[in-house]
């Protein structure tokens, strides 16, 4: 125990690599990867949230993880909730959680909100052409690799403008540098144009729609068991297009087991923990063992009562 000034006890210093000059600026998701490809010790583990909250995303963040993944396509989340998340992501895990946000394809509203706030990476939705991803990228970058606009409210000049890099003052080389294009293909059409997709320069990784693509492609919808043909075949596709091409997968993990095969098929990113059903989890796990408690306890005490009854008639 030290009564030193906080300067001066390293010990207490976070350690983020991956972070941008200032915590409203996007991460370096996509060095992050690239070291994931390198040396799968270093692949990134991540929680999906689901829950449109400000104050859940500081619990979550609060555990840095790697990163956490912004469902914004199928979450209800509005535009100030989802650039607050976004901005306490970074804040209440000291800049070690990166923030992927997956936005409704053609939301530009959301785009942009994700990327002021400072998202690290951007999933695209139900990509079916290198076109729709090349346009998506346009979006996602400033001039000379998109166009993307310019926000004025996203620092103060002098003030809160700082960056990693030389002559950047505004930051628009954190952001071309860090933020990560992530198409998402979920379509029998999207697994037919895989090879082109991943192709596009510009995309930093590759996701997969399992649900998606089964009701596409007339398959039962269902988690766990053995997988249909016609879907080992998509899978087999999607990571060999990664593969070839050098993009890392992203995706999500059902149970902790499948991290193993999945480090092997290329992932670089890994939500492991969902929160919405990480509480419905949690809240029926414990009913369900209070119920047995009770049960035990209950035939316990009818024991007990039953068996003073029975003396009480011997005596008498």
């Amino acid at each position: 125990m030290t009564s030193r000034p906080f300067p001066e006890q390293p010990a207490l210093h976070t350690v983020a690599q991956h972070r941008a000059g200032m915590l409203t600026y996007p991460g370096n998701l996509r060095e992050a990867l690239r070291q994931a490809q390198a040396d799968p010790t270093k692949t990134l583990l991540g929680v999906a949230q689901g829950i449109p909250s400000v104050f859940v995303t500081k619990v979550l963040a609060s555990t840095q993880p790697d990163f956490i993944w912004l469902d914004v396509e199928h979450a209800m989340f509005d535009r100030l909730t989802l650039f607050d998340a976004i901005q306490a992501a970074q804040h209440h895990s000291e800049g070690k959680s990166m923030v992927v946000v997956r936005v409704p394809k053609n939301d530009e509203t959301a785009l942009s909100t994700a990327l002021d706030a400072g998202a690290a990476g951007i999933i695209i939705p139900h990509c079916e052409s290198a076109q729709e991803v090349k346009d998506k990228i346009k979006e996602a970058f400033y001039p000379p690799l998109g166009e993307r606009s310019f926000s004025p409210w996203t620092f103060t000049p002098g003030i809160s403008d700082r960056s990693l890099y030389p002559n950047d003052a505004f930051n628009i080389q954190t952001s071309n540098r860090h933020i990560c294009v992530i198409p998402q293909v979920e379509s029998v059409k999207g697994i037919e144009n895989i090879d082109e997709i991943a192709a596009v320069e510009g995309v930093s990784g590759l996701m997969f729609g399992p649900g998606d693509f089964s009701i596409d492609a007339g398959l039962e919808l269902k988690l766990g068991g053995e997988p249909h043909p016609t879907f080992m075949a998509a899978m087999q596709k999607f990571v060999a297009a990664g593969k070839k091409y050098g993009k890392p997968l992203v995706g999500a993990a059902q149970v902790p087991q499948m991290i193993p095969m999945m480090i092997q098929q290329g992932y670089g990113a890994i939500a492991v923990v969902f929160d919405y059903w990480g509480l419905a989890n949690m809240v029926h796990n414990g009913l369900k063992e209070a119920k047995g408690i009770l049960d035990t306890a209950a035939a316990s005490q009818s024991k007990t009562e039953n068996g003073d009854a029975a003396n009480g008639s011997a005596k008498a």
